[in-house]
């Protein structure tokens, strides 16, 4: 029987599940845009420009406003976060979808090692080895799949998996007593302040040339950003970093799924078996889940 201590380590396996496919259909979202005219940076901007207004109207402001040094610090990570967006959708324009999200999906391994370094969660055998399996699974689901692929594109991809280990292990160390709307509020204001002024610079703020790219932009915007941030960062918050990166490995499956479904790409059998092997890892990494209870709880913020 599951006591009071289980049930918020569930809720954010939920959370974390939940934001999954919402980041995990963005991929194939970004894809329809760009064959739309739209451009990375100008995606980003129109990305994080809904956001900012979603969490202003959704989301009310603290009684008294954050301190100076903290604000400073939600924005340092809103620098790290959008370099790792621009790193991530333009290695998406050069290369195919599901070569990007194997890459990336490099990051669970980053984030363990880094979590471990700086004492925020024991580097465990089971841990490194979910954490192994997740990254072995995407490679071996995505096998085979480089036409098209650029080495800036894969240079780029990886440097968006350094960039968002980063990120989540910063906000789980720094941000601990800070409330999650108020992270994402400050990381998405921040990324909007910096995507439009660069997106102008570099002549990238061009409109969507077709109904489709219009509806993707507003789906990225509101479900894969609004939505897809503050469920991550409420099942972080419950569950820890290092678990939560192992889960959201399922997110390439999302990807490589909605590719079938709406862009032709047939599922393998080499898909079938790193699907395995990625549900192996994230049953590994959740074994004892009720023994570890509220215990580690930090909270955090992708993609």
């Amino acid at each position: 029987m599951s006591g009071p201590d289980s049930r918020p380590a569930a809720r954010g396996v939920s959370l974390i599940l939940a934001s999954t496919v919402a980041y995990g259909s963005m991929a194939i979202l970004a894809k329809i845009a760009f064959a739309g005219g739209v451009r990375p940076l100008g995606l980003l901007a129109f990305r994080f420009v809904l956001a900012s207004l979603l969490f202003t109207l959704t989301i009310p402001k603290a009684a008294s406003p954050l301190p100076w040094p903290i604000r400073f610090r939600l924005w340092g990570l809103g620098g790290i976060f959008i370099v790792n967006a621009v790193a991530y959708f333009t290695a998406l324009e050069r290369t195919p979808a599901s070569l990007v999200s194997v890459l990336v999906f490099t990051y669970p391994v980053m984030v363990m090692f880094l979590s471990a370094l700086l004492g925020l969660d024991p580097l465990t055998v089971r841990g490194l080895t979910a954490a192994v399996l997740a990254v072995a699974g995407s490679a071996l689901a995505i096998g085979g799949t480089t036409g098209g692929a650029s080495t800036s594109g894969v240079v780029l991809a990886l440097l968006a998996a350094l960039l968002y280990a980063c990120y989540v292990v910063i906000g789980s160390r720094l941000l601990a007593t800070i409330p999650t709307e108020a992270v994402a509020r400050h990381v998405v204001g921040v990324s909007a302040l910096l995507c439009l002024p660069w997106g102008a610079w570099r002549g990238e703020l061009v409109l969507p040339s077709t109904t489709a790219a219009w509806v993707s932009l507003v789906i990225i915007g509101s479900v894969s950003t609004f939505v897809a941030m503050r469920a991550f960062l409420a099942g972080v918050e419950r569950i820890g970093a290092a678990r939560a990166s192992v889960l959201s490995t399922l997110e390439v499956f999302v990807t490589v799924g909605l590719a079938a479904l709406f862009l032709g790409e047939a599922v393998s059998l080499r898909q079938v078996a790193g699907a395995a092997l990625v549900l192996t890892a994230v049953l590994l990494q959740n074994l004892g889940a009720s023994k570890l209870g509220g215990r580690g709880r930090r909270r955090d913020g992708i993609s």
